[in-house]
């Protein structure tokens, strides 16, 4: 190493001790205020947000700066990190979801982007070992060079039982699909070695960064085909700081307590897992209204109230045509049946009618004679007997488990939806599970991953 560069490496090196520096100042401050509750709730939630954010510290110790970019138009160099760093109002480092990190990962020299030089470190831990520059503006760097070889090194550093984060080595391509807005669905395909996967535990970091107020409410699901995969990666995220992602394989996203304990052939998996077996649910779920055959009738003060068979059905039909669900179905037909009830009361005494709306309702309740109206008109059916019912099996495999999230949510309504779902190794579900995953996603925000030429499960995909 010349001593130009020996002496540039020790003040990068000095720069980033004083980053560190403040870095556990502000570590203390988050001791400082965890400590400063006056209540046992405030304390409670103190504690948890204090533990929260002491967890985004944990993996500075890794790397906490990998690079700078200069700016064209002068001023001080921007470094990019793990997390962001400051001193009193000034950044010293900008962790690598921030907009002003984006030049880092997508200037080149035919679009610099306001960017003259990038600069990336190699460290073990806290100490620089090396760096190299890349000049962005047509003109040389006496440190130029190797770059190749920092990114290799830090790949092969991830080639670890667990995966590792690759916010040093994210390449501008990745880093589009990475940033891109999360409306509707985005389907990234790719072979072996590509870092689909990375992109997508990447990406959920940027969208709880980039998305806060509404994902840090409705929350980020990323699900894999099995729990082998899902431990693998789950790693990554708390490495980024992000504790507000679930992580779940796929079988286990039902949950409900279903226990797997059969196991199909692959024929018979792939039959379940056929789009033809929703429709086959939903048939039998548009099957379970029945239609009374006895009149509901109530004497209140002196009147006799009836409803006939021929307007119960036309109530049983309104409510089941009219929502999505069995479950809300079934309260929509209780509340216009009390309605109609009601209706009939003022009709009947006129000016004489005194009871308010929730009296007639207790009145119709009483001895539960309402339950079973509502009962006998919308039956309460569990997801396990409907299926079973369809399939004549008591025990259940992981292809079942599709069929009973499609069953519970035709009957008792749509699942907890997220504010993005990413799904890896998509190849490898079936079209079943995909609804599964799906259901989840609110106003369908999905990121999907995935290889058809690498397609393992019961059903193949063509391209």
């Amino acid at each position: 190493m010349s001593a130009a560069k020996d002496l540039e490496l020790r003040l990068e090196q000095r720069y980033v001790d004083h980053a560190y520096a403040c870095l556990e100042a502000m570590r203390q401050q988050v001791f400082y205020a965890a400590g400063s509750a006056v209540g046992e709730m405030d304390a409670l939630v103190l504690e948890r947000w204090a533990a929260q954010r002491l967890r985004t510290f944990e993996d500075a110790e890794r790397g906490l700066c990998f690079g700078r970019i200069d700016h064209a138009s002068g001023g001080n160099p921007l470094y990019i990190g793990r997390r962001w760093v400051h001193e009193r109002d000034e950044p010293l480092v900008v962790n690598w979801q921030a907009p002003a990190a984006r030049p880092f990962y997508t200037a080149t020299p035919l679009a610099p982007q306001g960017v003259s030089s990038r600069r990336r470190f190699r460290a073990e831990g806290r100490t620089l070992l090396d760096f190299v520059d890349e000049p962005l503006d047509g003109t040389s760097s006496p440190f130029a060079g190797g770059v190749s070889d920092i990114l290799l090194e830090e790949l092969e550093r991830s080639r670890e039982q667990h995966m590792r984060d690759i916010v040093a080595t994210i390449q501008g391509d990745q880093y589009g699909l990475i940033t891109l807005e999360p409306d509707g669905a985005l389907v990234i395909q790719g072979g072996p070695g590509t870092g689909k996967t990375a992109v997508g535990l990447h990406r959920a970091s940027w969208l709880l960064y980039t998305y806060q107020a509404e994902l840090g409410r409705t929350g980020v699901l990323v699900a894999g085909p099995n729990p082998i995969f899902m431990e693998y990666v789950s790693h990554v995220l708390p490495m980024l700081g992000e504790e507000r992602v679930d992580q779940r394989a796929v079988p286990e996203i039902l949950g409900g307590g279903v226990v797997v304990t059969a196991k199909d052939s692959r024929d018979a998996a792939a039959e379940k897992g056929q789009l033809r077996m929703a429709e086959a649910i939903a048939e039998a779920v548009r099957a379970l209204p029945s239609s009374p055959e006895e009149l509901v009738a109530i004497r209140l003060d002196g009147a006799e109230l009836r409803l006939y068979p021929e307007e119960l059905a036309r109530l049983v039909e309104e409510a089941a045509a009219g929502t999505d669900s069995v479950a809300a179905a079934r309260e929509r037909f209780r509340n216009e049946l009390v309605r109609r009830i009601y209706r009939l009361y003022g009709e009947k005494l006129g000016g004489a009618a005194y009871r308010s709306f929730e009296e007639v309702q207790r009145a119709l309740s009483a001895g539960g004679y309402l339950n079973r109206v509502v009962a006998k008109a919308f039956p309460r059916v569990t997801p396990e007997t409907l299926v079973r019912r369809l399939i004549r099996r008591r025990v259940w495999s992981e292809a079942d488990l599709a069929l009973l999230d499609e069953a519970a949510a035709l009957l008792n309504g749509p699942p907890r939806a997220y504010g993005h779902v990413i799904v890896d190794e998509a190849q490898d579900l079936t079209p079943m599970q995909l609804r599964m995953v799906a259901r989840r996603a609110r106003e369908g925000a999905l990121t999907i991953l995935g290889d058809v030429a690498q397609a393992t499960s019961a059903i193949r995909y063509s391209r």
